[in-house]
């Protein structure tokens, strides 16, 4: 019925395999468990031994590392069961996460009368209600909380433009007949493009509250970095495919002064203002992106 595709990379996932085993083990349902090791390297316990010893799993150690795209890719290839749940392994799941998806696929196929419908179903991503103990973490944090952590009733009125990949069941034939892209190499977005992608298409996209806890808040420096690749890369996708859209694109392209606005402000100065204020306006984060959106304008 349902197989659970955790690629993972540098996380120590036995904590988040554990809870969905315990879930499994309550349902008659078949639930198939992949765990797909993206070539992490041998900086960290990342509970390798035992999960290689773990019964009702199929752990997988990649030799070569794939990427967020080619990895899921994968796994849908080599899951066995006709709906899949694509799921971030720094998610923590609620203790009705595997049944709401169950009842998820049931509900579809009564309103549909298919028993096999073409879906995309977001189940939601939210962050600890309390701040991080270390200032460190704090803006990856509040940065969540203000922009990632949206109501069910605000991802049904964007639809296809809410989707992200952390947290989301799809039929195997969807990601089968519609992959996702491999065709860049960069850090962000590929998500969103994909999603797009399938707007005009016969698969429908449903939103669920059946959310995951966002457990893998980074650093400031690093979260800052990863921000960058991800508008750099989002610049690559938009040269690519015009039709993608984002709230950053949309403003460039409503406001196409403001990019270039934003080199009268030095950028260390935002930088600096984001990492040393716990609940920074993010509206300086906004700017900061404009400005690598310009830096990388062709």
């Amino acid at each position: 019925m349902l197989t659970i595709c955790i690629p993972v990379y540098r996380y120590d996932v036995r904590p988040l395999v554990n809870e969905l085993l315990q879930q499994a083990g309550e349902l008659t349902e078949t639930i198939e468990i992949l765990v797909y090791d993206d070539a992490s390297p041998d900086d960290g316990d990342w509970g390798r031994e035992e999960l290689r010893q773990i019964p009702g799993i199929r752990y997988v150690e990649l030799r070569q590392n794939l990427g967020r795209a080619a990895i899921r890719n994968l796994m849908a290839r080599e899951a066995g069961q006709p709906y899949l749940v694509m799921m971030d392994a720094d998610g923590k799941p609620n203790a009705e996460f595997l049944r709401r998806w169950l009842g998820e696929i049931a509900g579809v196929k009564n309103l549909t009368g298919h028993d096999r419908p073409l879906l995309v179903s977001v189940g939601g991503r939210h962050y600890e209600p309390e701040g991080p103990a270390s200032p460190d973490l704090a803006l990856h944090w509040w940065y969540g909380q203000q922009r990632e952590s949206f109501s069910l009733k605000k991802r049904r009125t964007h639809g296809w433009l809410a989707f992200h990949s952390n947290n989301f069941l799809v039929s195997r034939s969807v990601l089968h007949d519609h992959p996702f892209p491999e065709t860049h190499t960069g850090y962000g977005h590929e998500d969103t493009l994909w999603g797009q992608q399938l707007i005009d298409s016969e698969v429908m996209i449903f939103h669920q509250d059946n959310p995951v806890i966002h457990l893998g808040l980074e650093p400031n420096e690093v979260f800052l970095q990863k921000q960058k690749q991800a508008i750099t890369n989002l610049r690559l996708l938009k040269n690519h495919h015009p039709h993608l859209r984002t709230r950053l694109i949309d403003l460039a392209e409503r406001f196409p002064f403001l990019p270039a606005l934003t080199r009268i402000i030095p950028e260390q100065w935002l930088v600096d203002y984001l990492a040393s204020n716990e609940r920074p306006n993010l509206y300086a984060l906004d700017l900061l992106k404009l400005r690598w959106w310009a830096d990388g304008r062709p």
